[in-house]
């Protein structure tokens, strides 16, 4: 798993991601049925937070320094909170009867992620890799333009709308799941320019404070912000993805 790419960036990442539908997370309870759940690759927590609205017991795993100290801060007292890898957990075999990884999937090792859910979960249990991906509008492909321009190599012109390029579908078919499928929910977020410039840097590729070119950055961002938002808001529409296999 990449342990650094959101170093600097756990505050703004807490502050301005969003967190996922009442009705996403009651579609996850209803079809699993799970006791022990392990949220790998937590972050600050804005899934896990979900999770414990459910009468579930929580683990949440994550290897960041940065995230790790703001989800022990806010979720200690009603989780178990683990700094670990999601490749090498550390957390008790045949233990969990969910797994879930939101946000964070395209981050692990992908077999040696299956290979340690393999080892964590009971006998009939689920994995569940959840995304937030972003609906396609004139905004954001303005801003895909700037992200482009500012940070070409890790860019690469890559999608701000999705995570296409980390489809599930084929790499869940492939492992020996009993049972896969998949659910989403829409939502949206309503977002004043605090919030509008804040989520945008809170991604992996933004530039950071200090950093060249940061203030052409933020100004091109703010300027984009003027030119859609309506009143002072912009309507940011989003899917939540849910691909769930439930193992052997």
């Amino acid at each position: 798993m990449n342990e650094e790419k959101f170093t600097g960036k756990a505050e703004i990442y807490d502050k301005y991601r969003p967190s996922y539908p009442d009705r996403f997370v009651d579609t996850l309870f209803e079809k699993t049925n799970a006791g022990q759940v392990a949220d790998i690759g937590a972050g600050t927590g804005i899934f896990t937070e979900c999770l414990l609205k459910k009468p579930w017991a929580v683990t949440a795993v994550e290897p960041n320094g940065d995230m790790f100290k703001i989800l022990n801060d806010k979720l200690s007292s009603r989780a178990v909170v683990v700094k670990a890898t999601a490749e090498n957990t550390g957390l008790k075999s045949e233990s969990y009867d969910l797994i879930t990884a939101a946000q964070a999937f395209h981050w692990f090792d992908k077999p040696l992620f299956f290979k340690e859910c393999r080892r964590l979960l009971t006998s009939g249990g689920y994995v569940a890799v959840i995304w937030n991906t972003r609906c396609g509008s004139d905004f954001n492909d303005e801003a895909a333009s700037v992200f482009q321009k500012y940070r070409p190599e890790q860019f690469n012109g890559r999608a701000i709308t999705g995570y296409k390029s980390f489809d599930c579908d084929e790499l869940f078919k492939s492992e020996p799941f009993e049972k896969y499928e998949t659910f989403t929910c829409n939502h949206s977020q309503i977002m004043n320019k605090e919030y509008f410039i804040g989520n945008f840097l809170s991604h992996s590729y933004a530039l950071k404070e200090g950093e060249p070119g940061y203030k052409d950055f933020l100004g091109e961002l703010q300027n984009i912000f003027e030119k859609f938002n309506s009143g002072g808001k912009l309507e940011q529409e989003y899917i939540s993805t849910c691909y769930l296999g439930k193992v052997k």
